[in-house]
């Protein structure tokens, strides 16, 4: 498994946001606005996500006081931290879109919407930003190279 490229998550938050400003300028008024806290559930898969990459760092380093981990569990880990970068890219680059649009306007709900999408913006990051850090923890440490082992 190759690790994720970041330059990959950025256009997905670029053709995301496009999509997301493009059907919010079209059609902004004639559908119902996001819930208010949907980009908390983001926030949590974030900090779950963080907290597991400690605790894994942690366990793999094996530092005092921690068991050592069962090396399926860590390519699992991997393989969720790999799948759910995109989900936060997606979410950042939705909520962009969304919030370029509604930033301009003047009512009452778009001023809520504003807010809502400036949080799950932030919650998006987040979760890719600790996706990527969960993914980094799980990577195998490459080998020595034979040539610094036979200069011994």
């Amino acid at each position: 498994m190759r690790p994720t490229r970041v330059w990959l998550l950025v256009l997905l938050v670029v053709g995301a946001g496009g999509i997301a400003y493009l059907l919010t300028v079209n059609y902004y008024a004639d559908v119902q606005s996001p819930p208010t806290f949907a980009p908390l559930w983001l926030l949590l898969l974030a900090l779950a996500e963080g907290y597991t990459a400690g605790l894994t760092r942690a366990r793999l380093s094996g530092s005092p006081g921690t068991k050592p981990i069962n090396p399926i569990i860590v390519a699992r880990l991997a393989a969720l931290a790999k799948a759910t970068s995109p989900v936060g890219a997606l979410a950042a680059g939705g909520y962009t879109g969304f919030l370029a649009d509604v930033a301009r306007r003047s009512s009452a709900q778009a001023h809520t919407d504003t807010r809502t999408a400036a949080l799950g913006l932030a919650c998006g990051l987040a979760l890719a930003v600790a996706a990527l850090i969960l993914e980094r923890v799980c990577r195998v440490k490459s080998p020595p190279s034979e040539d610094a082992a036979e200069s011994n």
